[in-house]
């Protein structure tokens, strides 16, 4: 039953991770232009600036990103156990406020440690936060369902 409100709701939220690899996270400038800090390239920005500490956050960000992305095509298709599917939103909605924390970490060690005042977010970066509240909304649809069908058993 993949045409749910839910789905729908849960494909989103995956469109939106593959947005937030995809797009840039922050800008900071360099001597030559804007650097964008993207998550599919992280490496190529801590090559770029010598003297960058704290490439771990992003070995972990990319981690929280993949875990994300998993669980929710996982969930999506577990639409005949609602339950399951009710507990691993939640666990994708813990895994969703990791990665946000963790990013704002990162791109707050980068900006202190560049020291320059052209620091901006980039679109990237509010997709996670869009995507924690759609998660929340699919955990509500599927729970609205559960009730729906306990109830509809009870009749019987």
């Amino acid at each position: 039953m993949l045409q749910r409100i839910q789905s729908v709701y849960l494909f989103i939220v995956f469109v939106f991770a593959v947005l937030f690899a995809v797009l840039p996270m922050a800008y900071f400038p360099a001597e030559m232009a804007d650097m964008p800090l993207r998550l599919s390239n992280y490496y190529l920005f801590f090559n770029a600036i010598p003297d960058l500490t704290g490439e771990w956050m992003g070995i972990a960000l990319l981690v929280f990103f993949i875990l994300a992305l998993v669980l929710t095509v996982y969930t999506t298709f577990q639409y005949k156990r609602r339950l399951h599917q009710i507990k691993m939103g939640k666990l994708n909605i813990f895994v969703h406020a990791a990665m946000i924390l963790t990013a704002f970490f990162f791109l707050d060690n980068i900006r202190n440690q560049v020291h320059d005042a052209g620091f901006s977010y980039g679109a990237g970066i509010f997709f996670p936060i869009v995507s924690l509240i759609i998660i929340l909304l699919a955990n509500k649809a599927i729970r609205r369902d559960e009730e729906l069908i306990r109830s509809a058993d009870r009749i019987r």
